[in-house]
C-alpha cells in the first residue's frame, strides 16, 4: 500500500526492521529498505532491529551499521534498536552494551506478555487477576526503564494491553496510569510513538478513537509524537494511514514532531 499523502510533517518513518529480525520479509535487506523510501520520497528513516538480548543487540547492531555505510542515498537514514526489558533486572534493558554514539535511536518495546512466557501477539484466557497483573507490570516496567536507562522513544504504548481483554477502552484510570508514564518520559525527554501498526491492531472505530485519547494526552504533556510504521516488508514502509488520520484529528503540526539529532 502507497502511503497516504502527508501534509503535516515532514517524511520520516523512525520504526522499521530488517531482515535480521526472523520475522520480515526476505527482501527486507538494508539496501532494499533505502531504496524504497527513497521511492515513496522519504526524507528520514530509522532502520532498527529487535534486542530481546545482549548479543542479538551487539550483532543486529553491528550488521545493520555495516550495511547503511555501504548504501549511498540522498536521504537520511539513522541506525536504531528497539530494546525489551531485562525482567530479570528492573529498570534495565537487555541490551545496554553500546555507546551513545552508536545509536541514533533507542525505542523501547515490550513483546512478552509478563509471567507468562508467551509473546504479546498471544491469544490467551486470562483470569481477571492476571489481566489486572499484567496490566500493572506492563506500567511499572516501563516506567521504571524510563527513570533508568536511555530511551529516545516509547514503541508502540499500550500494545501488549490493549490485548487479550486486558484494556478495553482508554479512559478513567487508565488514563491516569498513562499520565504518571508520560511524567516520567517527560522528564527523560523521551517521545511517545504514533505506530500504524498498533492503529491497525485496534479494531472498530470505538477502540481508535479511544486510543486517540492516549495521544491527545502526551501531546497536552509536551511530549514529542514519534511516527513509525513498524514496516516489516517494503510495502509497509513509510505507511502512515491512520497515522495521518489521528495526526489530523488532534491537530498535529510539525513542532508536535520528535526529531532524532543527527536528522
Amino acid at each position: 500500500m502507497t502511503p497516504a499523502v502527508n501534509t503535516l510533517f515532514p517524511g520520516c518513518d523512525y520504526h522499521i526492521h530488517t531482515v535480521y529480525s526472523g520475522h520480515s520479509t526476505p527482501d527486507m535487506t538494508v539496501r532494499n529498505i533505502i531504496k524504497r523510501a527513497e521511492v515513496i520520497g522519504l526524507e528520514s528513516i530509522v532502520v532498527l532491529e529487535h534486542a530481546f538480548y545482549s548479543d542479538m543487540g551487539r550483532a543486529g547492531l553491528e550488521q545493520i551499521r555495516k550495511e547503511v555505510s555501504a548504501v549511498e542515498t540522498p536521504i537520511k537514514v539513522l541506525i536504531g534498536m528497539e530494546i525489551d526489558p531485562d525482567y530479570s533486572r528492573k529498570g534495565r534493558l537487555a541490551f545496554e552494551d553500546f555507546e551513545r554514539e552508536e545509536i541514533d535511536a533507542v525505542l523501547v518495546g515490550t513483546h512478552a506478555i509478563p509471567g507468562t512466557g508467551k509473546g504479546w501477539h498471544a491469544k490467551l484466557e486470562l483470569t481477571r487477576k492476571e489481566r489486572e497483573r499484567i496490566y500493572r507490570a506492563w506500567f511499572e516496567t516501563v516506567e521504571s526503564l524510563l527513570e533508568n536507562s536511555r530511551i529516545d522513544i516509547i514503541a508502540h504504548p499500550g500494545r501488549l494491553i490493549s490485548r487479550n481483554g486486558i484494556v478495553e477502552e482508554f479512559s478513567g484510570q487508565v488514563m491516569k496510569d498513562f499520565e504518571r508514564l508520560f511524567a516520567s518520559a517527560r522528564r527523560r525527554n523521551a517521545a511517545v510513538e504514533l505506530n500504524e501498526s498498533l492503529l491497525k491492531l485496534l479494531h472498530g472505530e470505538a477502540r481508535l478513537q479511544s486510543y486517540t485519547e492516549v495521544i491527545r494526552l502526551a501531546m497536552s504533556m509536551e511530549l514529542k509524537i514519534s511516527p513509525g510504521s513498524d514496516a516489516h516488508s517494503l510495502d509497509r514502509i513509510g505507511e502512515n494511514h491512520l497515522i495521518l488520520r489521528v495526526a489530523e484529528q488532534l491537530r498535529l503540526s510539525p513542532e508536535h514532531l520528535f526529531r532524532l539529532p543527527r536528522d
